[in-house]
């Protein structure tokens, strides 16, 4: 694929260093002429200096023949003019992050891939670790309606050692699937958690506390 990616701050690098592993071609894009000349200088990439908003800097850059754009700059006023820009020349994977909520529906509406801040996603999954430690990990879906929980069954939860049709799971939740060892267990109502499973639970957001306390030690769901 030939990928341009605009921004070089952490995310951008990163992405970078992983496509030009992957064997793409990748042309990226950054203000800071510094930071474009240390990546060249690392990776097997073209590094353009100059404003990616900039029709000119785009054409240098060969928008049209692009098979996707990424944008990871701080400025959504930015990544915005790049995605039309991009979309206009008829670019079919366009995906950027978006820094501030009020903006995610303008991106939406013109239909771009759009993640979410990765500053604010580190803040909400600490949050939530301190909260409820044995949730692992979460993906939040359809503008944070729901989730995917992945739930650690620790020494005596009240969890371990029952079916999932003994748990009394609440309407809306799902366990759609159980890490065990390397092992990886598409589960029916028969299948029994055992401590030390990684358990993935699809939740609605309404139902996160009750599913907490439902696998949680010494507990018993509500």
């Amino acid at each position: 694929m030939y990928i341009i990616i605009v921004g070089l701050g952490g995310i951008g690098q990163n992405l970078a260093r992983i496509a030009v592993t992957e064997k793409h071609n990748v042309v990226v894009i950054d203000v800071d002429h510094e930071r474009c000349k240390d990546i060249a200088a690392k990776y097997d990439l073209i590094s353009i200096p100059g404003d990616a908003t900039s029709a000119a800097i785009l054409e240098e850059a060969s928008i049209g023949e692009a098979d996707s754009v990424i944008c990871t700059t701080g400025s959504d006023a930015v990544n915005l003019m790049v995605m039309m820009q991009a979309k206009e020349r008829g670019v079919k994977h366009l995906t950027t992050i978006v820094n501030e909520p009020e903006h995610i529906d303008i991106f939406k509406r013109i239909g771009i891939t759009i993640q979410k801040n990765p500053d604010a996603v580190v803040a909400e999954d600490i949050y939530n670790t301190m909260l409820r430690p044995t949730i692992n990990d979460f993906v939040s879906l359809a503008g944070g309606k729901a989730e995917i929980l992945e739930i650690i069954i620790k020494e005596k939860s009240h969890a371990a050692g029952k079916a999932i049709k003994d748990l009394g799971l609440p309407p809306n939740v799902l366990v759609i699937a159980i890490e065990r060892g390397d092992d990886v267990i598409i589960p029916e109502g028969g299948t029994v958690i055992n401590e030390g499973d990684s358990v993935y639970v699809f939740v609605r957001r309404n139902l996160v506390d009750r599913i907490f306390h439902l696998f949680s030690v010494g507990t018993l769901g509500k």
